[in-house]
């Protein structure tokens, strides 16, 4: 047998009709579903002078779709009106009072959870009828548990489904609303907005601008004033939640899942899925609605829910620990509003279930700082700093006697849910702009409290942050930010290559150090893009993708040469680029061009600069005339003269190296010209 919980309150009412005294208990049980109630339902006829009168004709009736009466009875002469005496699923029976003026049946619980409602007429002796209605809470715990958990699952299901299907029909604009993002603090407050309302899902905002700061694409003053608007963005859950159509939750999902298996179109499918996760999120809310709603019918549950959310602490506590544990805001300001809907709980116990929201959702920013550089868990402590503030305050705004907010709240609509939403709303509206001109002091704050050193800041310490993996529209525009750094430790390279076999200066292993540099770094994008591969991408960053991938191969290689430049500088002694001759001039020439070509190319990644592109594919086509006018040369003192120069090998071979170097370099000016999916960076970001 499942383990369950039962609660047995016995009430009592009296009631007088023409001079007759109808006592009534029984009402309001509760009990094991399936179970038969330890306390009957009896009716107790007393006349004016309070004695007792037997022989009243009394109906008990089962009103609802579940429970039935059964023995033992009170009373003498039953009659069964409805139902089946054999199975003993008895609907409806009649008695009359025995001697004790008493006439009563014991009830059976429904199999479900739910309420057993019963109907009682006592026909009195002058001919008039007093009408009784009991009510009966049957319920199995672990059911009720597996119910209320599994709406809350399919609900969070739903928020994830819809969130990141939205991300990657969205991640353009939000990539494009990143970039126009500048130091003003009303701009980073808007595009947290903007950029929540597109992905439904502060937390994801949250997450991107925790990790946008930690890989050096985002200040931490920025960062507070987008969170400041992500908490404005995601307001716009809790009114849709408000919205009563969770009756069409299912053809919700069916239109949904249409779109989604029979479109050939990526997006498409992307929008199929975002309405199945809004289906899914009202269908999560209609079966937690479905198991709450009958509880509103026990007293005792009732005033349980209402002490505890009416008391401040362990309603902010509560609605901190709900949303912890879930890690969505939406959910539990979902589950709020189900429960203030169901009666369980007042608009004012629901206002503190919402501050706690408030507080909870902060462990998102939290965790996603784990691991990160300081400037990330600045982001973080800003974020709970902020938010325990908010908290604080209104909690005590909601203790002045009257409570104007709650007075506020209550005129903005009859709906009990919407009251709820609105809440939510005020609250966070509110806040977002009263802390935006705060966000200095706030910056101030959290530096004392995580304090950084500048050298954290610096170019070198940009990282592929893994928290951006599931937005791909950001995290491909990370990949070509550090496609960039890799490009500029490449020219570095190459130039000290360049500088080793001319000068012998610096030495071959300080080359190898900065070429085994470019090496990891091609490493770790290859493996992060690997892994973004593993996402559902859209078609536009799918193509921009391996583009990136046969960019960072070709630097890669032109570090490879830069390594075999000092290796050829072995061969020779002398200073080169003081030296005299067709061959040392070639030389030199060929330095000069390969240095404007990574100029260039850098240049080109940075910011789509498409004349220095073309630029590369210039000097590309002079550096090809060099290297066959140097190699005939050298062919013809070779016949003329019949003995091979060391010196003059190397220089050839150098001259080859940098050809080499001007091939790959080449392949991605063409890929930049040809379009090449590649969108460029943007420092602003």
């Amino acid at each position: 047998m499942r383990p369950v919980f039962a609660v047995i309150l016995l009430s009592l009412s009296i009631a007088v009709a023409n001079g007759y005294t109808v006592e009534v208990s029984g009402d309001s049980h509760h009990g094991r579903a399936g179970s038969i109630l330890s306390e009957p339902l009896c009716v107790t006829v007393l006349d004016s002078s309070g004695r007792v009168v037997p022989g009243v004709t009394v109906t008990f009736v089962v009103n609802s779709q579940q429970g039935s009466i059964a023995a033992p009875f009170s009373g003498i002469d039953p009659v069964v009106l409805e139902g089946d005496t054999v199975s003993g699923a008895i609907d409806g029976l009649r008695l009359t009072t025995g001697a004790d003026g008493v006439a009563g049946v014991s009830l059976k619980l429904g199999d479900e959870t739910g309420n057993n409602i019963v109907e009682s007429v006592v026909f009195l002796p002058d001919g008039s009828e007093y009408c009784v209605d009991y009510s009966a809470l049957g319920y199995d715990l672990m059911q009720l548990i597996f119910q209320i958990v599994g709406g809350l699952a399919i609900f969070l299901l739903g928020m994830k489904m819809m969130s990141e299907s939205l991300q990657r029909v969205g991640g353009s604009k939000m990539r494009i609303l990143l970039k126009k993002m500048t130091g003003n603090r009303f701009a980073g407050l808007m595009t947290g907005t903007m950029t929540t309302a597109i992905v439904q899902s502060s937390s994801a905002v949250t997450v991107i601008a925790v990790g946008l700061v930690n890989a050096g694409l985002m200040t931490f003053q920025q960062s507070l004033g987008v969170i400041l608007g992500s908490n404005i963005g995601t307001t716009i859950t809790g009114q849709l939640l408000a919205f009563k159509i969770t009756d069409f939750a299912l053809p919700i999902v069916a239109i949904g899942f249409v779109l989604y298996a029979f479109s050939t179109s990526k997006r498409k499918q992307f929008w199929g899925k975002v309405i199945i996760g809004l289906g899914l999120i009202f269908l999560g809310m209609a079966l937690m609605r479905q198991v709450l709603d009958p509880l509103k019918t026990s007293s005792s549950v009732k005033a349980f829910f209402t002490n505890f959310s009416s008391n401040p602490i362990l309603g902010i506590a509560a609605g901190t620990l709900v949303t912890m544990l879930v890690q969505s805001s939406s959910a539990t300001v979902g589950l709020t509003m189900t429960l203030a809907a169901s009666g369980l709980i007042s608009v004012e116990g629901a206002l503190y279930l919402v501050l706690g929201d408030n507080i909870g959702t902060t462990i998102t920013a939290q965790l996603a700082a784990i691991g990160g550089g300081r400037a990330a868990r600045r982001t973080a402590v800003g974020h709970t700093f902020i938010k325990l503030i908010e908290a604080t305050y209104f909690a005590l705004i909601l203790s002045i006697p009257g409570n104007p907010f709650l007075k506020l709240v209550q005129m903005t609509s009859d709906s009990l849910m919407r009251q709820v939403a609105n809440a939510h709303s005020i609250f966070n509206i509110f806040n977002s702009f009263l802390f935006l001109p705060l966000i200095p002091l706030v910056a101030r704050v959290c530096k004392m409290i995580v304090p950084v050193k500048e050298s954290e800041f610096s170019r070198t310490e940009v990282m592929l942050e893994e928290k951006l993996l599931d937005t791909p529209e950001i995290a491909i525009v990370e990949i070509e930010r550090e496609t960039v750094r890799m490009a500029v430790v490449a020219r570095e390279t190459v130039m000290a290559g360049i500088s080793c076999f001319m000068t012998g200066s610096p030495n071959g292993d300080s080359i190898m150090k900065k070429e085994d540099q470019v090496d990891d770094m091609q490493r770790d994008i290859t493996i992060y893009a690997s892994k973004l591969f593993q996402r559902g991408l859209t078609e536009d960053v799918s193509l921009r993708l391996p583009v990136l991938l046969h960019t960072i191969n070709d630097i890669e290689r032109v570090s490879d040469h830069a390594v075999n430049m000092a290796e050829a500088r072995e061969r020779i002694s002398g200073n080169i680029e003081n030296a005299q001759g067709v061959l040392p001039e070639a030389a030199r020439e060929a330095a000069e061009i390969i240095e404007n070509m990574t100029t260039a190319i850098e240049r080109s990644l940075a910011s789509h600069d498409r004349r220095a592109s073309q630029k590369v594919l210039a000097l590309e086509e002079k550096l090809n005339r060099l290297d066959e006018r140097v190699k005939d040369y050298y062919s013809e003192s070779l016949s003329k003269f019949g003995v091979a120069d060391l010196t003059g090998l190397a220089i050839l071979d150098f001259i080859n190296y940098c050809e080499r170097i001007g091939d790959h370099l080449t392949n991605v000016a063409q890929s930049l010209l040809g379009g090449g999916f590649w969108h460029g960076t943007d420092d602003n970001i």
